[in-house]
């Protein structure tokens, strides 16, 4: 009979990251004394130190032990549930002499280092392991153990003490050692990249030959199939990284506990592209062909359930550039049968690799991002355009939504394509064609990018062959339109010089609005020598103001405009130099 009084049944908690929730089937307090014919359901919570006593338990799936706890004795508890998690960080002890335990499928020892007795991260008897379990950083196994397939290892594993049987699909962090002679069969995945060919450890670094490993986006060519392997994933815990393969992942909602698959492709079995030599290019959704710098690696939810938005990072090799500007990169994703580019993504240049945001899995390749379409334009550089001399680049309008976090630019070139480019204090991305251009027949095309919730300001550089719109942008927590008319807007003439009347259309990105500026005289385009008096010679009776107010008047407004729109025309000016 359990002790109800101190089990919760379905005790349900929101993890901080998206507010899914894990569910307790019960749950034991700190300490508690196990009675000896106590059973367990599935999804249990142990406290730190509960006292098993000498009976041997049978821990069911989703066990998870909170907290530190020491197993102790000669007692063989039986650990072959799914996705038992062992710690939260503040480590498991197996005692001295304890014999070898049998872990089930995605054992999870990554909250916190195995101890043995006293000396922490030390696992000294013979374990085995089943398929898919992980293992914290700087781990040490001292003895021999029997691993399953897909196992994933922390930074600095210490495995020099005892050769190991290893199989395809391991993962091991970087800084991770081997006993000389270790052997790596192939499909087992270092910090270096992809196993080849079974390779033997020269030393503890055990670092393979660079031609026997395939790098992380690195290309290869047709016939070779590299094995597939899989990551857990939980509701507490959404990403995770291959370090062999230079892939994150970052889920919104994970509903189900589960796995995650990578498999790196054949090129010779990837659907819509050309192939010469090791390198694709994917026909896209609208017709156009783009090269890829890299490999092609399918993703997918294996047991996992997932929804939501979906961070992916995958990495590039620059060797593998052929030209392609970095900045311009993106992720290919196919998705119904058809290869699209992925938009809200970034380029991270020191690191080298390309993080998007998508909302499915399936096929995903590193590639040229740069704008096809010139916007309306053509090759005409010089002469006199459809928008008029020296106009061979316009910027008509540039938008941000503070809720969906979208950057559009509306542009226009005749000499030759356009690149449009966000800038931001940690980031730089490439602003991609809209799928739907509503404004194609007045010769503009929308692009579009996205911007961070914790930006506070943007860059916006848009160039063609012969001009560029180079412009910063302050969010001051709300939307952003701004306009350029057909006179005042930016034009070919106009780049790289300050613009004295910027004419913003809409006064939504100005910090105050024209009609709550007081007309105070000294706010008054007036130079000084055209006042009669200097202001400490004015007498103490005001009536002299009444007797001469034009001199006090701002200019005199003309025909499409009043005296309100003069005092916006300066501030505007104002506003236009503070954000240059």
């Amino acid at each position: 009979m359990k002790n109800t009084h101190i089990i919760l049944p379905s005790i349900l908690i929101f993890s901080v990251i998206g507010f899914a929730p894990i569910v307790y089937a019960e749950e034991y307090a700190a300490g508690f004394v196990i009675p000896s014919d106590a059973s367990f359901a599935q999804g249990v919570k142990f406290g730190a130190g509960v006292d098993f006593g000498d009976t041997a338990r049978a821990f069911p799936a989703g066990t998870f032990f909170s907290g530190a706890h020491e197993f102790t004795g000669d007692t063989v508890h039986q650990f072959t549930g799914n996705g038992i998690i062992f710690g939260d960080g503040s480590g498991i002890s197996f005692t001295s002499g304890m014999p070898g335990s049998v872990f089930g499928t995605n054992c999870d020892f990554s909250g916190g280092l195995v101890q043995h007795g006293e000396q922490a991260g030390k696992i000294a008897e013979t374990n085995t392991y089943g398929q898919g379990c992980m293992f914290a950083d700087e781990q040490k196994f001292v003895a021999a153990q029997n691993f399953e397939k897909y196992n994933h290892f922390g930074d600095n594993t210490d495995f020099t003490n005892a050769s190991q049987t290893f199989k395809e699909g391991m993962a091991f962090g970087p800084g991770s050692t081997f006993k000389t002679s270790q052997v790596l069969p192939v499909g087992t995945i270092p910090s270096q990249g992809v196993i080849m060919s079974a390779f033997t450890c020269p030393d503890t670094a055990c670092v393979p030959d660079p031609d026997n490993v395939i790098a992380p986006g690195e290309k290869f060519g047709t016939g070779i199939d590299p094995a597939a392997t899989f990551h857990n994933v939980r509701s507490s815990d959404k990403t995770f990284e291959i370090d062999g393969l230079g892939l994150t992942m970052t889920f919104n909602t994970v509903s189900t506990d589960g796995t995650i698959k990578a498999d790196l492709k054949d090129p010779a079995t990837v659907s819509n592209v050309t192939l010469a030599g090791d390198t694709l290019t994917m026909t896209m959704d609208d017709g156009n062909n783009k090269q890829s710098v890299g490999n092609v690696i399918e993703l997918s939810a294996d047991t996992a359930s997932i929804s939501g938005l979906i961070d992916v990072t995958l990495p590039y090799q620059e060797g593998e550039l052929n030209g392609i500007e970095e900045s311009t990169l993106t992720l290919f994703h196919y998705v119904d049968s058809n290869w699209k580019e992925e938009e809200r993504c970034t380029v991270n240049t020191t690191a080298n690799t390309v993080t998007c945001t998508v909302d499915s899995l399936s096929p995903f390749s590193v590639g040229d991002g740069s704008s096809s379409s010139s916007g309306g334009g053509g090759g005409n550089c010089n002469s006199k355009g459809i928008w008029g001399t020296n106009n061979s680049l316009r910027v008509h309008q540039v938008s941000y939504n503070i809720e969906s976090l979208q950057v559009t630019v509306d542009a226009y070139s005749t000499c030759g394509p356009i690149s449009a480019i966000m800038k931001t204090s940690n980031q730089q991305s490439v602003l991609k064609l809209l799928t739907e251009q509503p404004l194609l027949d007045q010769n503009i095309a929308i692009y579009s990018g996205y911007l961070d919730q914790s930006d506070k300001k943007f860059r916006i550089i848009v160039e063609n062959n012969h001009r560029s719109f180079d412009k910063i942008f302050y969010i001051h927590d709300k939307s952003i339109i701004s306009k350029y008319s057909g006179t005042t807007g930016y034009t070919s003439e106009q780049q790289g010089t300050p613009l004295q009347n910027d004419n913003l259309l809409d006064p939504e990105p100005l910090p105050v609005e024209p009609e709550q500026l007081p007309v105070e005289p000294e706010q008054l385009p007036v130079e000084p020598e055209q006042l009669p008096v200097e202001p400490e010679q004015l007498p103490a009776d005001p009536e002299p103001f009444e007797s001469e107010p034009p001199e006090l008047e701002p200019p005199e407004p003309t025909a499409s405009s009043d005296n309100s729109n003069s005092v916006w025309n300066i501030f505007n000016d104002v506003f236009s130099y503070n954000i240059k």
